[in-house]
């Protein structure tokens, strides 16, 4: 056995692990895999479309994830060894620099304890717009973070996705065709720029947008260092220079404290 399958089975035992240790909490999933149901709404996971009509680049959902034209995000991010394609919600293999966290890791949000990395926003999302499946068991949701947190995954540098709170029109990072919205992480019915949540945010430097500039915010540069991708966000390019470097690292440390 190869060192790579090797490394891949002992993540996916670790996982396991985790899974079944969350079955027994407040953080369990109601789907353990995207096809397990929300493909009904969604479309499937290679499919061109969802029944709600928004249309994937290339007439297909995984490539838009996966494409180096699209989110150009590594497999490992929403992918566990043996699953083929269809990604297991809320774990996956993950890599060196960013923990496996499946769907969640970019439709989620880290609430801690029991909790942990959750679909929180996501589930207020589809009550808002009155899909009252998921309340049969997360009843008992604390309130969503607010638009401008980052989701787990956003800024890693093992995918293009990197800012909540994009502005119109198009909003940068939204690469579904015909639908320039983009994600509601918080479940109130307000994408991305356009959530007042996103006018909270004071100073450039807070990478994370949480109302300070700090480690997390040091850790974004550092693991964005390097030219910044052509055409998309790069957030951590703070002076603007077309390169996350060391002048953006001193930017960070300058404006170090609340915003």
């Amino acid at each position: 056995m190869n060192t790579l399958m090797r490394k891949r089975r002992a993540r996916l035992g670790g996982a396991l692990a985790v899974l079944t240790l969350g079955v027994a909490t407040t953080g369990a999933f109601s789907y353990d895999r995207y096809n397990d149901g929300c493909q009904t709404c969604h479309g499937w996971f290679l499919g061109p479309a969802s029944p709600a009509g928004t249309i994937f680049p290339n007439n297909d959902k995984h490539r838009m994830h996966r494409s180096e034209s699209w989110m150009a995000t590594d497999c490992n991010l929403c992918h566990a060894f043996g699953d083929d394609n269809d990604p297991f919600i809320g774990f996956s293999d993950g890599t060196d620099a960013t923990p496996g966290l499946g769907c969640v890791g970019c439709h989620g949000r880290d609430y801690g304890g029991a909790l942990g990395v959750s679909g929180v926003g996501l589930r207020a999302r589809h009550a808002e717009s009155g899909v009252t499946l998921c309340g049969t068991c997360h009843g008992g949701d604390p309130l969503p973070h607010p638009e401008n947190i980052l989701p787990p995954y956003y800024g890693s540098p093992d995918t293009l996705v990197g800012d909540p709170c994009n502005q119109g029109p198009g909003f940068g990072e939204h690469w579904s065709l015909g639908d320039p919205r983009g994600l509601d992480n918080d479940g109130d019915g307000l994408y991305d720029g356009d959530d007042p949540d996103c006018d909270a945010v004071s100073c450039v430097e807070d990478l994370d947008r949480d109302g300070s500039v700090g480690f997390t915010d040091l850790l974004l540069v550092l693991s964005n260092w390097g030219d910044c991708p052509p055409a998309e966000p790069c957030p951590a390019d703070i002076d603007g220079s077309g390169d996350v470097a060391f002048t953006d690292l001193l930017a960070v440390l300058a404006a170090w404290g609340p915003c």
